[in-house]
């Protein structure tokens, strides 16, 4: 390592040790300056290392209302809602340090790179009486680099309003990302984006949202889960560098028959394009209805039609796929959010390289988010057809993706994540004539502490993975097959607010 980025790690490490001393000697005695909200004040002859073990008590800076998203809506599930109903603002900075061994192509050895990049955010929810408006931004890029070429930037912007009437709601959303790789593991950082993005992914150790789509429901505290990351252009094929847009736009409305049952109707438009040459565009519509039946408080039942039309830029030729699934769903306010869906997929097809016209397979959609205690557990699974990535001309895309997060002690927070990507080409779409499957994955840890009522550091490892079984013919940025890539990251985050407004 240069000399330069050794006097960079070693001035970040004096910060990160030099804060949390200058803070304990300003507060001597913990019981009268409690440790950062929520946690509660040290008691006489307690451990500052003791695990809160025990929920919290109920208040109205935590309570939760339950989450109402329709079973058959365009929405994730959630653990429940803010009951606050404020208006506010809430910015946030983080400065991030990390080295990667850059193993980017199939034919790169390890070159280890230090990074430094600074990311804002800025989340704004403007709740009215039939109303909330929710638009959350994130950005950032490269201050430095030890590697010449390589200093990016990355943007996120979600603009999301729900209205409600007395027999019906509409959701209006948007979702667009600029990323300088694949958002599979983190946004093309491998998991490490994913808290530079303010969740983009997930996070290692948060809450399992839906990917990429995850933080768009969420980012407003208020109108339920992230994307169905099914209506979110897919990214889960891992690639060189090259710049890309997906944007996403959706209308949903909701229409309440009954206390006990309601229809949606959904639309969706998404696109993925690439700033550089070797990779394949590709526009997303979709199109759903569904019915939903509540049991009781906690159980609902549903059907669920879509249609999800593939086009492709530059190729005269297209899917439709229609899909009807059977929907479960069970949700307890704060302890469980679960969902599974599933049934036949007829898939028809426009200028078929190879193949019948039409075929017949199946769709499924899953996820579970589970707290207990002081750990929370999350799980996601999809089956459907995926628009290949920018690297397939249409794919069959298995994926998952799980996360575990637990307060380790009273000051340490930890979480682990993981996903697994299986793309596999679809005959009729496939222009190069032979079968291939690329199989993506990522792994990660991270440990988080305080260091102030504004101030948090973290340390976070992660690790990406790829291969392919046609390696012949991937040339390119598009390449399917990339070697173990590792990462590792410090960063201090600095959050303020939330500022009331109105």
């Amino acid at each position: 390592m240069t000399k330069p980025s050794m006097n960079i790690w070693a001035m970040i490490l004096v910060l990160a040790l030099a804060v949390p001393a200058a803070w304990a000697q300003q507060q001597k005695d913990p019981r009268l300056n409690p440790p950062v909200a929520p946690l509660q004040p040290i008691l006489s002859g307690e451990s500052s290392s003791k695990a809160a073990l025990d929920d919290p008590v109920p208040s109205p800076t935590n309570a939760l209302k339950a989450d109402e998203s329709p079973l058959s809506g365009a929405q994730e599930f959630t653990l429940g809602l803010s009951a606050a109903g404020r208006s506010f603002v809430t910015p946030t900075i983080r400065f991030l340090q990390f080295a990667d061994n850059n193993r980017r192509t199939a034919t790169s050895n390890d070159n280890w790179r230090a990074v430094g990049t600074l990311t804002g955010n800025i989340t704004l929810q403007h709740t009215k009486s039939r109303s909330q408006l929710s638009i959350d931004y994130a950005g950032g890029g490269t201050l430095y680099t030890t590697t010449n070429g390589n200093r990016v930037s990355f943007h996120r912007l979600g603009i999301s309003e729900q209205i409600s009437w007395r027999r019906v709601t509409l959701l209006l959303s948007d979702f667009m990302t600029y990323l300088p790789e694949s958002a599979f593991g983190g946004g093309g950082f491998g998991g490490i984006s994913s808290g530079m993005l303010g969740g983009l992914g997930g996070g290692l150790g948060g809450g399992i949202g839906a990917g990429l789509g995850g933080g768009l429901g969420g980012f407003g505290g208020g109108l339920g889960g992230g994307i169905n990351p099914g209506i979110i252009p897919g990214q889960s094929i891992l690639t060189g560098t090259g710049g890309r847009i997906s944007n996403t736009a959706l209308g949903q409305l909701q229409f309440t028959l009954s206390p006990r049952a309601s229809i949606t109707a959904s639309g969706s438009y998404g696109i993925l394009r690439f700033l550089d040459s070797g990779f394949i565009e590709s526009d997303n519509y979709q199109f759903s209805g569904g019915y939903n039946y509540k049991l009781n408080p906690s159980d609902t039942i549903g059907v669920v039609y879509t249609v999800n039309m593939l086009r492709f830029g530059g190729i005269n030729r297209s899917a439709d796929f229609h899909n009807v699934q059977l929907a479960y769903g069970r949700r307890l306010t704060g302890r469980l959010a679960m969902r599974i869906s599933g049934g036949p997929q007829i898939g028809s097809f426009t200028n078929p390289v190879s193949g019948a016209g039409n075929r017949t397979s199946w769709g499924v959609r899953s996820s579970l988010i589970y707290n207990l205690r002081n750990t929370t557990l999350g799980l996601n699974y999809s089956h459907s057809a995926s628009s290949g990535s920018g690297v397939l001309v249409g794919s069959d895309a298995d994926r998952i993706d799980g996360s575990i997060s637990r307060q380790l002690t009273r000051m340490w927070a930890g979480g682990l994540v993981f996903g697994f990507a299986h793309n596999k080409t679809i005959q009729q779409l496939n222009t190069s004539g032979v079968e291939r499957t690329v199989n993506t994955w990522h792994a990660g840890f991270n440990l988080q502490r305080p260091l102030s009522r504004k101030a948090s550091l973290t340390f976070t490892y992660n690790v990406t993975g790829q291969s392919a079984n046609n390696p012949v013919g991937c040339t390119g940025l598009a390449c399917g097959r990339l070697p173990l890539r590792h990462q590792l990251a410090l960063a201090i985050n600095w959050g303020f607010g939330p500022y009331a407004i109105d």
